[in-house]
């Protein structure tokens, strides 16, 4: 594995990591995130590599979400400045509810 690669997966399993302490500590039954942030946690494997609009991987976004009981969603809340990056909508299954 090159080394820049390597940075690249550690630095996306830090943003999951703080994604999962931030969606465990959530309270509600909804949350919103920065696409940013999500790009970060779930870079897209394509070539596309633009620094203002990243895709995000989002079968594997889906995946990690619904392992830990929440399913991902369009934003509700998106603008038209927002319209190449929307929020990420996270909402808590209901088997998932305290």
């Amino acid at each position: 594995m090159s080394a820049p690669l390597a940075i690249e997966q550690d630095v996306s399993r830090q943003w999951q990591h703080a994604l999962d302490r931030a969606l465990a500590a959530h309270e509600q039954e909804s949350a919103t995130a920065y696409y940013t942030y999500i790009a970060l946690a779930f870079p897209a494997t394509t070539p596309y590599t633009s620094d203002t609009n990243p895709l995000i991987d989002f079968r594997s976004l889906k995946a990690w979400a619904s392992e830990r009981g929440w399913r991902v969603l369009p934003s509700r809340q998106a603008s038209p400045s927002d319209k190449y990056r929307p929020p990420v909508r996270f909402q808590r299954y209901a088997s998932s509810l305290h």
